[in-house]
């Protein structure tokens, strides 16, 4: 699959992106192996309006759903296993832990992904490519999948694909809330270049800003800045937006650039609003991100703490995750994520 979009770089990675309309003819990715988050959104299974995989290996992760037999994820279950063999390519599922229990699940991750490279993957062992549809998936396990390519060096390139999503009309705020039991460092997203001198909190919302009052008390920084995925389709988001908005300006006084509108689902505008208001933090500054809205912002929060030592990623741990359907808009995103250091990848057209 060709990106039509010109590459971007942000330190030694590339980016690229591209949007696919419902209805138009069906692509095909190629790669070495996929990676599935079983959850029970019905977009979930999106992705075989739009792609076909051209993979050796496609691993489902399992966050101790099985037992639950929840018909809406069973039925997504054997969708998925339906459109692999449909592919022909062979899945697996991964029996983790709840996706809460985040760090015990990456070192599963890990030692599986190690395990199929040395089966599947087609750089001298290593995964030359990988498709990650992470409409479902925790952000944490997508920020922590882009540092385990591009920091450890395990992964030379990274698509993501994403599902724009539908949400229950009449929800509210309560449609995205989550109880927060504590805020965490992504794992090989800790930062290393800053010491203190100056600390910056860049935000991401999302449906639900209350999230992160509680990390803007611990990390108690001296700037903070707000950026506001705006898509203009869904008028209930839109709504809520404009809501956590104004209670954010008023509670710390917020400056007009402090508060930066992005469009949704681009990859590029994302990187280059954190790079924004980055570019004015002294060189020893420690630099937070925290992101709650589209899946977009995990990746672009992960790419620009990969190019920007100062950068530390935080997520929170909510207690539960609310069991909200989410149905697929039609619309379906493409980020592309190339290690140009990397002799498997440095081409871009070697693809």
């Amino acid at each position: 699959m060709k990106f039509e979009s010109p590459y971007r770089v942000y330190g030694n990675l590339a980016v690229s992106e591209r949007q696919r309309v419902a209805g138009s003819e069906i692509e095909t990715v190629s790669g070495d192996i996929a990676i599935f988050a079983l959850g029970w959104e019905s977009r979930c299974v999106a992705i075989d309006q739009h792609l076909r995989l051209d993979m050796k290996h496609i691993l489902l992760l399992d966050f101790s759903l099985k037992q639950e037999a929840d018909p809406a994820i069973e039925a997504n279950r054997t969708r998925l296993k339906e459109a692999a063999k449909a592919w022909g390519v062979e899945i697996t599922e991964v029996a983790l832990e709840p996706s809460i229990d985040y760090r015990r699940n990456i070192n599963v991750l890990q030692l599986t992904i190690s395990e199929i490279a040395r089966k599947h993957g087609s750089y001298h062992g290593a995964i030359r490519r990988m498709f990650v549809e992470c409409s479902t998936m925790p952000r944490v396990y997508i920020q922590w999948l882009i540092a385990h390519a591009f920091i450890d060096g395990a992964i030379h390139a990274l698509d993501f694909g994403y599902a724009e999503g539908t949400y229950p009309s009449g929800g509210g705020s309560t449609s995205f809330s989550h109880a927060v039991e504590r805020y965490d460092t992504v794992p090989l997203l800790q930062g290393s270049g800053g010491i203190g001198e100056e600390k910056v909190l860049l935000v991401g919302i999302g449906g639900d800003a209350d999230m992160f009052y509680g990390l803007i008390d611990v990390f108690s920084p001296e700037r903070l800045a707000v950026l506001v995925p705006r898509s203009n389709t869904n008028t209930q988001i839109d709504a809520l937006l404009d809501q956590q908005v104004a209670k954010v300006r008023q509670m710390y006084r917020l400056e007009d650039g402090e508060i930066m509108d992005v469009p949704a689902f681009s990859l590029g505008s994302h990187l280059d609003a954190l790079k924004t208001h980055s570019m004015t933090a002294s060189r020893r500054a420690v630099i937070s991100v925290f992101v709650g809205g589209p899946k977009v912002q995990a990746i672009a929060s992960a790419v620009f703490a990969c190019a920007d030592k100062r950068v530390q990623v935080k997520v929170r741990v909510p207690k539960a995750y609310p069991r909200t359907e989410v149905g697929p808009a039609g619309g379906y995103r493409l980020y592309r994520i190339v290690d140009l250091t990397s002799p498997a990848c440095s081409l871009l057209d070697t693809w």
